[in-house]
C-alpha cells in the first residue's frame, strides 16, 4: 500500500478511538455483535500492514506503527472469540438458591461478591461463581486459544517482545518471581478462602476521610491549583464504586492513566506519543493510585491526624500489595494458555495460591483474575512508578502532590516524548527494591 508515515498514524488514531469506543459500549450492554469495527480500518489490521511496516521500520514513526498494527490486528481477528467472552459474562447462566432462587450472570454475581460485607453471603456468592462460570471459563479459554494462534499467523515468533516493554523481556517473568518471595512476610493473616483475600483487597475498614461520591470534580479540587491539569481535560474511564479504600486508589490510577495520555505533545504522531503497551501511562497511575496508601496524602488531603493516617495508610498498602502480588501472578500465568486444560487449572491455584495465600478453583481460570495483553505493562509501570515516587520526595519533599514544583516537573516529564517506549531490565530491579523498602517503611 505504501502510505506516507502520517496517513498511517491518524488512520491507526482513529481505528483505535472507534475499537476503544465499541469495547466500552460492549462491556456495558453485553451486546458486542460479531463484526468487529475494525474491519473497517483492514489498512492498519492487517498482516499485509505488518509486513510493509517491518520492512520499512527505519521511520521511527512506521517502527512505533507497527506495535498497533499488531494490537489492532489480533485484536479484529479474535474479536468474535472475545464477543462470546462479553455475551457469557452477561448471560443468566449461574443458579442461586439463597438468599432466594433466581439465575444470575456471572458479571453481577461478581459485583455482588465484591459488595458484600458479610462473609457467609460472600462464601455462597463465591461458590456459585465456581460452580456456575464454567460457560464462561470455556469462552475465556478459546479466546486465548485463538488469539495465540492469531500471533502466530501474524508471523510472531515471541508475542512478549511486543507485549512487554522490557528488556530482556523475560526479566519481567523473573521480577514477579521476587516480588512474591520478597513480600510474602509483609502479607496479612493467611486467609480461609480466596474470598476473604478478595475482601481484604478492599481495605472496607480504612474508609475514614474519603468524600461521599466519587467524581471528575474531586480530582480537580486536588490537582488544579498545582497547575497538574493547566490545559487539560483528561478523558476518563468510568469511576469504580466506592466499595472500600482501594476503590479511591483505583479511581486515582484511573486519573493518573487519564491524565498521562491527555498530557503529551498535541503535535506528536499518536503511535509514538500514545504506544498500545504504554509503559508511561501505567507507571503514572501507579504513581497516582498509591497515594491512597500514603501516610502524608492521608493527613494534608483527608486530614486525618498523624498516628491515623499511618494506621489507614497500612490498611491500605496491604489491600494494594494484595492486588499487585496478583498482577504478578497474571504475568506469571502469560504462558498458561500453552497448557493442557488439566495443567493450567493447575497453574492457575499454584500461582493466586502464592499470590493471595488461598488458591482460587482452577474452574476460574481466566475469570477471577481476568488477565489481559496489557497485564505485563500495567505489572512493570507499577515496579516503575515507586522510583518516581522517591524520585519526587527526595525533590519537591513528602508532600509533593500539592507542589507546583512537582507538578512543573512531571508536565516536562510528560512534554519529551522518550526515546524507546521499553526500558531496561536494571530499571524493573530498582523498581522492585524501591517498593519493598518503602513499604518495609511503612510496616515498621
Amino acid at each position: 500500500m505504501d502510505l506516507p508515515p502520517h496517513e498511517i498514524d491518524r488512520r491507526i488514531a482513529r481505528a483505535v478511538r472507534e475499537q476503544r469506543r465499541a469495547e466500552r459500549a460492549a462491556r456495558e450492554s453485553g451486546q458486542p455483535g460479531r463484526a468487529s469495527v475494525l474491519e473497517a480500518h483492514r489498512a492498519v489490521s492487517s498482516r499485509s500492514m505488518w509486513v510493509e511496516l517491518g520492512e520499512r521500520a527505519t521511520d521511527p514513526v512506521l517502527s512505533a506503527a507497527q506495535a498497533w498494527v499488531y494490537a489492532l490486528t489480533i485484536d479484529r481477528v479474535v474479536w468474535p472469540a472475545r464477543a462470546r467472552v462479553v455475551e457469557a459474562w452477561h448471560a443468566p447462566s449461574i443458579e442461586m438458591e439463597e438468599p432466594k432462587p433466581e439465575r444470575l450472570s456471572p458479571r453481577t454475581v461478581r459485583a455482588r461478591l465484591l459488595a458484600e460485607a458479610t462473609p457467609e453471603r460472600r462464601h455462597l456468592l463465591a461458590s456459585a461463581l465456581t460452580d456456575g462460570a464454567g460457560p464462561l471459563a470455556d469462552a475465556v479459554r478459546i479466546a486465548d486459544e485463538r488469539r495465540a494462534e492469531a500471533i502466530r499467523r501474524l508471523g510472531v515468533d515471541d508475542a512478549d517482545v511486543i507485549e512487554i516493554p522490557i528488556d530482556p523481556p523475560a526479566a519481567l517473568a523473573s521480577a514477579a518471581e521476587r516480588l512474591l518471595e520478597r513480600t510474602a512476610e509483609l502479607m496479612p493473616p493467611r486467609p480461609g478462602r480466596w474470598d476473604d483475600a478478595i475482601a481484604t483487597s478492599l481495605a472496607r475498614d480504612a474508609g475514614e476521610g474519603w468524600p461521599a461520591r466519587l467524581g471528575v470534580r474531586w480530582f480537580d479540587e486536588l490537582f488544579r491549583k498545582t497547575g497538574l491539569l493547566d490545559g487539560l481535560a483528561p478523558e476518563m474511564d468510568p469511576l469504580p464504586e466506592p466499595l472500600g479504600a482501594a476503590s479511591f486508589a483505583r479511581a486515582l490510577a484511573v486519573f493518573g492513566g487519564a491524565w498521562a495520555e491527555a498530557d503529551v505533545p498535541r503535535s506528536a504522531p499518536f503511535s509514538l506519543a500514545r504506544p498500545p503497551f504504554d509503559l508511561r501511562r501505567h507507571r503514572r497511575a501507579a504513581l497516582f493510585g498509591a497515594l491512597a496508601a500514603d501516610p502524608m496524602f492521608l493527613g494534608r488531603v483527608l486530614g486525618l491526624g498523624r498516628d491515623r493516617a499511618r494506621r489507614q495508610a497500612q490498611e491500605v498498602a496491604r489491600a494494594l500489595l494484595l492486588t499487585l502480588r496478583l498482577d504478578a501472578a497474571r504475568v506469571l500465568l502469560r504462558k498458561s494458555v500453552m497448557l493442557s486444560h488439566a495443567a493450567r487449572a493447575e497453574r492457575h491455584e499454584e500461582l493466586t495460591d502464592r499470590a493471595l495465600g488461598s488458591p482460587v478453583p482452577g474452574r476460574l481460570a481466566g475469570v477471577v483474575p481476568t488477565l489481559s495483553a496489557t497485564d505485563a505493562a500495567r505489572f512493570a509501570g507499577a515496579l516503575l512508578s515507586s522510583t518516581d515516587r522517591r524520585s519526587l520526595v527526595e525533590r519537591f519533599d513528602e508532600d509533593w502532590f500539592r507542589s507546583p514544583h512537582a507538578a512543573r516537573a512531571l508536565r516536562e516529564e510528560q512534554g519529551v516524548l522518550p526515546a524507546s517506549p521499553r526500558v531496561a531490565a536494571a530499571a524493573i530491579d530498582t523498581g522492585l527494591d524501591d517498593l519493598v523498602r518503602a513499604l518495609s517503611e511503612l510496616f515498621r
